[in-house]
């Protein structure tokens, strides 16, 4: 990594800071920082996905790649959801920042025909939708990634467009207030070989987090399954014959890792 990159992935580390637990080889301010930024991106994998199930469920147009779509989704949502969408998002820009520039140091081939956008480019973009929606807010991140002021602008006019996208899209999907929240069920499958995995699920509740937001969001016409399992491989992905969504053991294990190199 160049000094400036360093500079600039410290940066988002201090100022993306929210507070849970894990390792115990770890200071306890450490782990706290660690299982914070954990949680902040499985928060923001989780609204990803929701992103894949409302393009599903209710049938959505989409122009372009659907895993941008998805993540303009999931933005937009945590910005409209969260007082402290600050933490999650810089939190989520900057492990997409650092697993790339970890790729680049150890020479790993960058896929460019992949359905995903580079991670470097997904966390800026990330980072570009919030300094547009709320520009007081992410103004030094901002400023610490060099942000030029026409870029600033430009970023304004994308999140506002995203914004007002999703907002006409989803208009008559929202669900009536008074109206019973869809059904959103949670299971965590138990694994020995993932107890701090598990053992963070639990402690945050970000499953339950995730499904009473969903439910109590949309109207959903099907029962929705959000399911943390063993899966073999270190994912997250939503499944459209099962309408479930499923965040991989080995995902958050990932996670805890990347955690650990910033």
């Amino acid at each position: 990594m160049t000094g400036q990159r360093l500079t600039v992935l410290a940066f988002l580390a201090g100022i993306a800071s929210a507070a849970v637990c894990h390792a115990p080889a770890m200071a306890s301010q450490d782990a706290g920082e660690a299982a914070g930024f954990v949680h902040s991106n499985l928060l923001h994998t989780l609204f990803h996905e929701a992103g894949h199930l409302v393009i599903d469920q209710f049938q959505l147009p989409v122009i372009g790649q659907e895993e941008d779509a998805a993540d303009s989704f999931a933005t937009v949502e945590i910005l409209n959801t969260f007082d402290d969408h600050v933490d999650i998002l810089l939190d989520a820009a900057e492990a997409m920042i650092v697993s790339h520039e970890l790729a680049e140091a150890t020479g790993e081939p960058f896929d460019y025909f992949g359905e995903h956008d580079l991670d470097i480019q997904r966390g800026l973009r990330i980072v570009c939708h919030a300094v547009g929606l709320d520009p007081d807010r992410y103004d030094e991140a901002a400023r610490w990634l060099d942000m030029a002021e026409e870029r600033r602008i430009t970023c304004e006019d994308e999140a506002i467009v995203a914004a007002d996208s999703w907002e006409a899209l989803l208009a008559d999907h929202f669900l009536p207030e008074g109206e019973p929240a869809s059904d959103v069920s949670v299971e965590i499958v138990e694994d020995q070989a993932f107890t701090t995995e598990i053992a963070l699920l639990r402690e945050t509740r970000v499953l339950d987090e995730f499904a009473g937001w969903l439910g109590d969001t949309f109207r959903l016409p099907e029962p929705v399954e959000v399911v943390a399992e063993a899966c073999g491989e270190e994912n997250a992905f939503y499944d459209p014959a099962a309408v479930r969504i499923t965040l991989c053991h080995e995902f958050i294990g990932a996670m805890f890792v990347l955690a650990s190199e910033r």
